[in-house]
């Protein structure tokens, strides 16, 4: 079930234009700055947009103004992955999967992150989200007691997804379509 969902959720994305990418992108922002008072924050974690996932790249670069501190994910090995600073949405380099990460090498410890947004294949009502299956969201957030967001489009937003005992539920998933939203 997982992967038939994991594949038709990619088809979907895949037949998105880049203009609607962009469109609802910037849709997907606002809800986030209407539903999150982003100022109390200090510790942002982010993700590089891979395959037409929501770009919160111009939300960064915002944060990046304001002087907060934006961390994105570098995959070490098969298992593990941490979060990283950049200092610029250009400071990052290819790495695995061909996903951009950061240059930096000094992780920020997991209990320093304030908050994170998460990508997904899919999410489901119950706040379960299906990734590409290699678990590494899942581990790291094993023991991450801050604000868990995911972030997708509305149409990646379902009823249901078979879920595990390790598998790590979102406090809410926000997408561009407000009435979408199980969190106020």
């Amino acid at each position: 079930m997982k992967e038939y969902l994991r594949k038709k959720g990619l088809a979907l994305r895949k037949q998105m234009h880049q203009d609607e990418v962009n469109d609802l992108s910037k849709k997907i922002i606002k809800q986030i700055k209407k539903q999150i008072d982003l100022m109390p924050y200090q510790v942002f974690g982010f993700y590089m947009p891979l395959g037409n996932e929501v770009d919160l790249r111009p939300l960064m670069r915002e944060l990046i103004d304001l002087r907060k501190t934006i961390v994105i994910p570098k995959v070490h090995d098969q298992y593990t992955m941490d979060f990283y600073p950049i200092e610029t949405i250009n400071d990052v380099h290819k790495g695995h999967f061909g996903v951009l990460e950061p240059n930096c090498n000094r992780k920020m410890p997991k209990n320093k992150i304030d908050i994170i947004f998460i990508p997904g294949i899919y999410f489901s009502f119950q706040n379960y989200r299906l990734g590409f299956g290699a678990g590494y969201y899942d581990r790291y957030l094993k023991d991450y007691y801050q604000e868990k967001v995911g972030i997708c489009y509305s149409f990646q937003h379902i009823n249901n997804i078979p879920s595990q005992d390790y598998d790590i539920p979102m406090d809410f998933i926000i997408t561009e379509n407000p009435s979408h939203q199980p969190h106020n």
